[in-house]
């Protein structure tokens, strides 16, 4: 059978300092049926105006030349790429506000996303509504090594971070549908980072996520990327930098009231537990604060005083029984190393802590701080096999999107 939907199909094109490649790529865009929006990153304050290796006439140019297949926003500085797809998706929600239904696609304005792709990607999200589609590349030996490097630290610092596997986490091809629009604005970031919350933001809340495969290209070895491999790492791991921020000061607290009380009372095992126990529950409760005001903040929020108090309860009363749970286990690997190694308790206490590490931060970001996720599954899949998206040539000349369910 056949499901058929109008359809107003939006191509956001993101552009920094861009070459007349951006032109051609709209002008592809347009002629496959696409509403697009061009967003000018503040090319004319950026560096290559400032240093004066390009002059700003170039820029206007080729925005103006952009003009005849694209609306075009434009702003006189730089502000980074996650400000600049809000800013479309704010003029998308603004002026489709009223239309029953489009679905929205970002591409990148070098070159290196396929049009073909971005037409699959968008009639997928239109028929999958509610769903964040993911244009998928697959690496190869013959891909940039530091985009290898990246997409291999990203995927797993991503799966270690929310429970959930992407393949390609820094992927610039993603559509959606209408419905996803407001939630896309409520994602913070400005610059690269907007990217990987928008992914954190999905895995948290359970909503569905799908990866489609798209042509993998990279232009001169990808040197066009504005990509700062310090400054925009700094701020997409940002937040396991901030867990372990607070676990390492909760652990330093944790391992000085433990040293004092071995210090004054020996290392008997009755000490070395009775000091294990009194240390976890002192860190435990500068460790519930720091995390639940700052590291995890907003994953139990709620607009909603109270419920903001509900939430906070139950964070509390989760957060309470991990802590009895990782000090039980704690306690009781520290007994057996102690008892049938012989080896410093200052010592094993170290290696305890460092292994209970990974197990608190993977339940408190899954469990205690987790926001609601009932009857919510993410989905991380390509096509499923029931679903044929139609030829581009059968699509470009029906006026409705068909989807082909066998």
């Amino acid at each position: 059978m056949y499901i058929e939907s109008a359809l107003i199909k939006i191509a956001v094109i993101p552009a920094y300092e861009p070459d007349d490649k951006l032109i051609e790529v709209a002008a592809e865009a347009a002629a496959s049926g696409f509403e697009v929006v061009v967003v000018d990153d503040g090319s004319a304050g950026g560096n290559a105006v400032k240093s004066g290796k390009v002059p700003a006439e170039k820029f206007r140019l080729i925005f103006e030349d952009a003009k005849l297949f694209a609306h075009v926003i434009s702003y006189p500085e730089n502000r980074g790429k996650g400000y600049a797809m809000k800013e479309a998706f704010r003029y998308i929600r603004d002026k489709y506000r009223y239309e029953p239904g489009y679905a929205v696609v970002v591409i990148d304005s070098d070159g290196q996303h396929r049009v073909s792709d971005a037409v699959r990607l968008v009639e997928y999200a239109a028929v999958h509504s509610g769903t964040l589609v993911l244009g998928s590349r697959k690496q190869s030996p013959s891909s940039p090594l530091r985009s290898r490097i990246g997409n291999g630290i990203t995927r797993s610092v991503f799966r270690m971070l929310s429970g959930v596997g992407i393949y390609d986490t820094q992927t610039g091809m993603r559509a959606f549908s209408k419905e996803l629009t407001e939630r896309m604005l409520e994602i913070s970031g400005d610059r690269y980072e907007y990217e990987m919350n928008m992914l954190m933001e999905f895995a948290r809340q359970g909503l569905p996520m799908e990866e489609l495969p798209i042509e993998t290209i990279y232009i001169d070895n990808n040197a066009g990327s504005h990509f700062d491999p310090f400054k925009d790492s700094a701020r997409i791991y940002g937040e396991i930098f901030k867990f372990s921020a607070s676990s390492f000061l909760s652990f330093i607290i944790d391992y000085l009231v433990f040293l004092c009380i071995v210090a004054l009372f020996g290392t008997s095992v009755s000490v070395v537990l009775f000091a294990n126990v009194f240390a976890r529950i002192t860190s435990a409760v500068f460790n519930y604060s720091i995390n639940r005001n700052f590291v995890f903040a907003g994953y139990d929020s709620d607009k909603t005083s109270k419920k903001a108090e509900e939430n906070g309860k139950s964070s509390a009363i989760k957060y309470a029984a991990l802590a009895v749970s990782i000090l039980t286990v704690n306690s009781v690997l520290l007994y057996l190393f102690t008892t049938y190694t012989g080896a410093d308790p200052v010592i094993l206490k170290v290696l305890v802590e460092v292994l209970m590490f990974f197990v608190s931060f993977a339940v408190q970001r899954k469990i205690v701080f987790a926001k609601g996720t009932k009857g919510k599954k993410n989905r991380k899949t390509h096509v499923p096999e029931d679903v044929e998206i139609m030829p581009e040539e059968r699509f470009k000349s029906a006026k409705n999107l068909s989807v082909a369910v066998k």
